[in-house]
């Protein structure tokens, strides 16, 4: 190999495996994505958020977040699985 390198001016690069990846994708899995419904903001200056609406939009991203699991948890083998946002 350091001939070669030395002959062409730099070293090649063999890619082998599944999407060139050495020795493939260990554990292939299923990718799943699911997308809720939009969550509307208010238009604030900068600067003019206060901690209330942050608190308030943020446990309703989290209230959506388990209701949009919940509803899909079914179809995807989770079904006795409950989310846990910490």
């Amino acid at each position: 190999m350091k001939r070669l390198a030395n002959a062409i001016g730099f070293v090649p690069l063999f890619f082998w495996g599944r999407f060139g990846i050495p020795f493939g994708i260990p554990n292939p899995q299923k990718l799943v994505v699911v997308v809720g419904s939009p969550i509307l903001l208010p238009k604030e200056g900068e600067g003019n958020v206060n901690k209330e609406s942050v608190e308030y939009y943020h446990k309703l991203f989290c209230d959506e977040l388990i209701a949009l699991f919940d509803r899909h948890k079914d179809d995807m083998g989770y079904g006795d699985r409950r989310l846990v946002v910490v």
